[in-house]
């Protein structure tokens, strides 16, 4: 609590000091706005001077200046209004004049309805122009209508000199500020507070209150229903957004009270950015913290559900690269509105990301195929792999490489961009069943209907096979020593492969010993043939 009391009572004490004049500053380019012409001939012909006035008040752009009502008084009197509104005349004026930016325009007032068009362009060439309309309709009081015509051209042509043709999101922004402001000046509690540090003060108090509801409604309402329900998203989002979105109403009452004030002088556009920035900051800060929440949550709940791995090492993934891309807009944006210009950097970063994209080309190779392989579950890891004559377990399957253990106890590292290439064999997949075949021979003279019989009879009483397929024992080959067979079964797990087919191989040999059917070895007959003298 001393906190905030300490922080709000030093926004008050800085307020005054901020609203005085600041020291001019060198000035190497000049802004000209010309009278404004009355086209309707209305009997407010002072607005032709004073609406350029309320312009110059609120225009505040470093390294720009004004052309002094003097110089610009030399040149007029030889041209009508009327003609200054012509790009063509007034041009010529301004080139007189030395400006490098020209603003000229006209006014229309109908009973309570005003319409006020300008034009503003580059004297150098290097900007195109551009040409604005602004239409309102007017209180008794037409200075606060002319006032918020002031604001809204004044960030146009700033927005113009910094960056070029001017958006509208800056502008409608704006608008919306000075609505606000407005109508706050124009209702029962703006005609009592008539001092604009009275008013303020109240704007201050006002969005502090606010947030202090916010909290309570935070704390007490939206907590006691996100309670109730099962998913556990709303209740991290209140958690996340308590505190910034507390600190964003109190900047905007900040930046809205010093608008209230009506600043004239750099100090206004200073105090504006700096609390314009904040608020870019506090809203990149709250729009990153939700995409990560939402993409952890969403890969927690949803991704597990497929593959761990996508969760462990996709979604951090697809989370820092979200909140890099927010963060690095909201810096721009930032920095655009301290009238930096980001084109070099945006070149620079595009120049040096190619740069950094063509060194690191192979690893991000790697990291691509990565993800096709988490995605694609071609294999897992505890898999049984062969890859290209080397198999082994999966161990791990990483965004850079695959990691397979031999069973002589070596890991093998393989880029996941080779992998991609290579052709492999998983013995787990559809399933972990696997056949286990036993190749065995007997001699010539053998009963084959016998052999199957004896060593089918051996291989059902293997325990831990499957039953179905059922085994099997087929008569193959009459190779050139022996009548080779096979003895086929199946077991539910392949890592459960090798060792029955130990146990097959010892059980076949041993029944086919003691049934008495011969198991020849390779022989060679030579036949000598005598010859006579």
């Amino acid at each position: 609590m001393k906190i905030r009391t300490l922080f709000l009572a030093a926004v008050l004490l800085c307020a005054p000091a901020l609203s005085a004049e600041d020291n001019p500053a060198p000035v190497k380019k000049t802004i000209a706005i010309l009278p404004f012409y009355n086209y309707a001939g209305s009997d407010l012909e002072y607005l032709s001077e004073f609406i350029p006035e309320l312009m110059k008040e609120r225009i505040s752009i470093k390294g720009y200046g004004f052309t002094s009502p003097e110089e610009i008084a030399k040149q007029v009197p030889k041209t009508s209004p009327r003609e200054l509104y012509r790009q063509g005349s007034a041009r010529l004026v301004l080139k007189d004049l030395g400006a490098h930016i020209g603003i000229t325009g006209r006014y229309i007032v109908q009973s309570k309805y005003i319409r006020i068009d300008y034009t503003v362009f580059d004297l150098t060439g290097v900007k195109p122009s551009f040409h604005t309309t602004y239409e309102d309709t007017l209180e008794d009081d037409i200075i606060p209508g002319l006032k918020k015509f002031a604001q809204k051209s004044a960030s146009m042509v700033n927005e113009y000199v910094i960056e070029g043709v001017p958006g509208d999101a800056r502008q409608e922004v704006s608008e919306i500020m000075s609505g606000i402001v407005s109508s706050l000046k124009t209702s029962a509690i703006g005609s009592l507070l008539r001092d604009r540090w009275l008013m303020f003060i109240f704007i201050l108090l006002l969005f502090y209150i606010i947030s202090r509801l916010f909290m309570i409604f935070f704390d007490r309402i939206l907590a006691r229903i996100t309670a109730r329900t099962e998913s556990n998203l709303d209740n991290m989002l209140i958690s996340v957004l308590r505190k910034p979105v507390k600190w964003l109403i109190i900047f905007t009452g900040i930046k809205l009270a010093f608008l209230s004030l009506d600043l004239r002088n750099g100090n206004g556009r200073f105090i504006d950015d700096i609390s314009s920035a904040v608020l870019i900051l506090i809203i990149t800060y709250i729009v990153s913290a939700i995409v990560n929440l939402v993409i952890r949550t969403w890969g927690k709940d949803v991704t597990g559900r497929i593959d761990s791995r996508i969760n462990d090492d996709l979604v951090p993934l697809f989370s820092n690269v979200a909140r890099v891309i927010i963060i690095s807009i909201g810096i721009l944006m930032v920095l655009s509105i301290f009238e930096i210009n980001i084109a070099p950097l945006l070149a620079s970063l595009g120049i040096a990301g190619f740069a950094i994209g063509f060194a690191i080309k192979d690893s991000l190779s790697n990291i691509i195929a990565g993800v096709i392989l988490i995605l694609d579950q071609s294999f897992a890891v505890g898999d049984k792999v062969v890859i290209e004559g080397d198999m082994g377990i999966i161990k791990e399957v990483g965004l850079r490489n695959t990691k397979l253990m031999t069973f002589d106890n070596e890991v093998i590292v393989i880029p996941n961009g080779d992998l991609m290439n290579k052709k492999f064999k998983n013995f787990v997949l559809p399933d972990p069943t696997i056949r286990v075949v036993v190749n065995f021979g007997v001699a010539y003279g053998s009963d084959v209907d016998r052999v199957e019989e004896v060593v089918l009879n051996e291989i059902r009483g293997i325990q831990g096979i499957a039953e179905e397929p059922e085994p099997a024992v087929i008569f193959t080959e009459m190779a050139d020593f022996s009548l080779n067979m096979q003895a086929k079964f199946w077991v539910p797990d392949y890592v459960d492969q090798y060792a029955k087919w130990l146990e097959a191989t010892k059980l076949i040999y041993k029944a086919l010993v003691r049934e008495g059917i011969d198991i020849p070895f390779p022989t060679h007959t030579v036949y000598v043939e005598s010859g006579q003298k």
